[in-house]
């Protein structure tokens, strides 16, 4: 864990270089919606996973999150709906909400998501800035004492992460400094080249490749957060990868992304040097 703790003392001294800036707390929030934080209370213990036939205490706690947005470009768009499973499991474990954009969502990201403009900039819908205080409720009561959020997207370098610092940095709010992300797109590079063949990497082709079922056709956020906690796990099994190596891995090789006044150190493995990944599917 040592490494671990250079690393965000690291980035609290990057962070510290910034003007500080207070998350402005915001009413109207939606208890039909939005999660309750009454019901986050925390918990204190070590989180157990099976790896490989054993059960070994987890090296963080790891949250599988994604978003719709309504557009592809993070400094030109803004986030429809957000979504997150904690892979430890257990009551409470979920969070889902729509979010209002304050804009129009155009005609084609509605056709894809299923999400249209009457759907969220009505009232009741939450803006990002009244999500931030539940989400990081959410979030302490899921992690562990000691341990590190490890927040894992399919494309989260060029997507889901940025969007989710975005919002941050325009409500004024800091990430938390032992947040971390990973991208699962290298993990699928890298079982794609180990089977010398040439085929797509994008969640839904991991989803057909691992025969993994799904009832619904819309392009949401839960709906692709479930299917890519089946898709992490098979595929760190099938690398042989522990969750201890994947933090590891990671922090031999951190890369910064500046999101105006907010800089995220992300996790980024060095199982492949690679140049910028392809823009995968949405």
């Amino acid at each position: 864990m040592s490494s671990i703790l250079r690393s965000i003392q690291l980035r609290n001294s990057i962070w510290s270089s910034f003007p500080v800036r207070f998350l402005k707390q915001q009413a109207g929030l939606s208890t039909v919606e939005l999660l309750d934080p009454r019901s986050c209370g925390k918990r204190h213990f070590t989180t157990q996973v099976q790896e490989h036939g054993k059960e070994v205490a987890a090296a963080a706690t790891i949250l599988v999150f994604d978003l719709e947005t309504t557009g592809y470009f993070h400094k030109d768009h803004r986030i429809v709906e957000f979504a997150l499973c904690d892979l430890s499991g257990g009551k409470n474990s979920t969070f889902e909400t729509l979010v209002n954009p304050e804009r129009t969502v155009p005609n084609y990201v509605e056709h894809l998501i299923k999400i249209g403009t009457d759907l969220v900039c009505r009232p009741g819908i939450p803006r990002f800035s009244d999500v931030i205080p539940l989400l990081l409720a959410f979030v302490r009561s899921r992690q562990a004492p000691g341990k590190p959020v490890l927040w894992v997207a399919h494309n989260a370098k060029q997507f889901d992460a940025r969007f989710l610092a975005q919002e941050f940095d325009r409500c004024s709010a800091p990430l938390p400094a032992d947040w971390l992300f990973f991208d699962t797109l290298l993990l699928a590079k890298k079982m794609v080249k180990a089977e010398g063949k040439k085929r797509r990497t994008s969640l839904e082709a991991l989803r057909e490749h691992y025969g993994i079922v799904s009832h619904d056709d819309a392009h949401r956020a839960m709906r692709d957060v479930m299917i890519l906690s089946q898709v992490f796990q098979k595929m760190t099994f099938d690398l042989k990868v522990t969750n201890e190596e994947l933090i590891n891995e990671a922090m031999k090789l951190p890369f910064h992304v500046f999101c105006d006044s907010v800089c995220l150190l992300f996790l980024w493995t060095s199982f492949e040097q690679q140049s910028e990944p392809e823009r995968e599917e949405i």
